[in-house]
C-alpha cells in the first residue's frame, strides 16, 4: 500500500498526502520558475520519485492611462491621442491595446504605448487600455471618462446687417443659440475685439446705449455646458 505521498519544489518539500487522491495545495507560490516532483513511499518503505514538472508563476503586467485626462471634452470631429504605461517586474510587455468601453480602437507594440483615434463622434466614452505580458498574462488598467462634444451654433438676429442708425444711439443686439448635445450657458456679445456684455438665458440679448458715430463690427459668442464656444459671423452696422 501507499503509505504517502510528498510534494517537492526542487529539493524543498511543500507537504504530503496519505490518503488518495494525494495532494497538496500550495499558496502564496513566488514568481518565477519551478520544478515540481512528488515521491511516494510505500508500506515498506520503497521510494519513487516522479518525472519533474515544470512551471512558471508569472507577475502580471502593470498599465495605466496617460492620456488623455479623466473627463477631458473634446470637440467633434475629434481627434484623441490615447497614451499609457506598461511595465512588466519579471519579463516584457508584448502589447497594449486600447478599448473604448467593450470595442477594441486598436493596439501598440512598441515602447511608446500610444493610439490615435480618429474622427470620434460625439457622446461619452470610457476609455482602458489592456497590457499583456510575454507569458500571456493580461491586466486592465483603470478606466478614463472623456466626452465628444458637438459645439454650439450662434447667429446674431438683431439689427440687421448694415443697418443705420441716429447718433446718439440706442440699440437692443440679439442672439440665436443653440446647443445639440447640451445646453448654452451664456452669450456674449463684442464689438471687435471689446466685449459689451453677455446673456445667460433666452432671449439672448444686451441693450447698447449712447453709441457715437462710426462703423462699428458686432459678433456674438456662444458658450455650451462643456464649455466649448463658437462664435457667430459679424455684421456691420453704421451710427
Amino acid at each position: 500500500t501507499i503509505a504517502r505521498v510528498e510534494f517537492f519544489n526542487g529539493a524543498t518539500t511543500l507537504g504530503e498526502a496519505t490518503t488518495a487522491p494525494y495532494e497538496f495545495i500550495w499558496t502564496s507560490v513566488a514568481a518565477g520558475t519551478h520544478a515540481l516532483t512528488a515521491r511516494a513511499t510505500d508500506n515498506r518503505g520503497a521510494l519513487t520519485t516522479s518525472a519533474a514538472v515544470t512551471l512558471t508563476a508569472d507577475v502580471p503586467p502593470a498599465v495605466a492611462l496617460t492620456a488623455p485626462a479623466n473627463n477631458s471634452v473634446f470637440d467633434t470631429p475629434a481627434t484623441i491621442v490615447i497614451t499609457a504605461n506598461a511595465s512588466d517586474s519579471d519579463g516584457t510587455v508584448a502589447k497594449v491595446e486600447f478599448f473604448a468601453g467593450a470595442t477594441k480602437l486598436g493596439e501598440s507594440a512598441g515602447a511608446a504605448f500610444q493610439f490615435t483615434w480618429a474622427n470620434v463622434a460625439a457622446g461619452s466614452y470610457l476609455l482602458t487600455a489592456r497590457a499583456t505580458d510575454n507569458l500571456g498574462l493580461a491586466t486592465t488598467s483603470s478606466p478614463v471618462a472623456i466626452t465628444v462634444n458637438v459645439p454650439p451654433v450662434v447667429t446674431v438676429t438683431g439689427p440687421a446687417d448694415h443697418a443705420v442708425f441716429t447718433a446718439p444711439a440706442t440699440l437692443t443686439l440679439t442672439a440665436d443659440a443653440t446647443d445639440s448635445d447640451g445646453t448654452i450657458a451664456r452669450v456674449e456679445f463684442f464689438n471687435g475685439t471689446t466685449k459689451l456684455g453677455e446673456s445667460a438665458a433666452p432671449p439672448y440679448q444686451f441693450a447698447w446705449s449712447n453709441l457715437a458715430a462710426g462703423t462699428y463690427t458686432i459678433t456674438a459668442r456662444a458658450t455650451d455646458n462643456f464649455s466649448a464656444s463658437t462664435a457667430s459671423a459679424p455684421m456691420t452696422l453704421r451710427v
